[in-house]
């Protein structure tokens, strides 16, 4: 279902998701951790804030049927099976960053969905979906996350 962490309801409803998960919760595909995982989050919404220098990594593929896929909240295909993967900049394990305990991290990642909301503008562009809205983002914002929260469970 396509929501937007813009919409006044949905953050309290992801943000419980979020509180659910523990550390000994495991994923029902892929190799993150629950504490890895919130990291990954936070560091893609920081890709709203051109915080990190990204290469332009569209094609007219990702700008238009992946965009699309992924802001209107339909799952990829091979998701299961692990198949999907990152881009280097937001691959916490590729990157060896110290993690933080799992309560700290949630902290963390709350705060760039507070950041998200709270920014009167976001970068104009996405390194694989091309030109970006305020309004993509916070699709893009809730569809990752709601991505990442059925892979542990939630």
């Amino acid at each position: 279902m396509k929501h937007s962490i813009f919409e006044p309801n949905v953050k309290p409803l992801l943000f419980d998701r979020v509180d659910r998960l523990t550390a000994d919760t495991k994923g029902k595909w892929g190799k993150l951790t629950a504490t890895q995982m919130i990291r990954h989050l936070s560091e893609a919404n920081r890709l709203a804030f051109a915080e990190k220098p990204l290469p332009d990594r569209s094609s007219f593929l990702t700008r238009t049927l992946f965009k699309w896929m992924f802001l209107s909240n339909i799952k990829p295909p091979g998701r299961e099976k692990g198949k999907v993967q990152t881009f280097p900049e937001v691959d916490v394990v590729q990157l060896g960053l110290a993690l933080e305990e799992l309560e700290m991290e949630k902290a963390r990642y709350k705060a760039t969905v507070e950041h998200m909301i709270d920014a009167p503008s976001l970068q104009p562009t996405h390194t694989l979906f091309g030109k970006m809205s305020r309004n993509d983002w916070g699709h893009l914002a809730y569809a990752h996350a709601d991505y990442h929260l059925t892979q542990f469970g939630l």
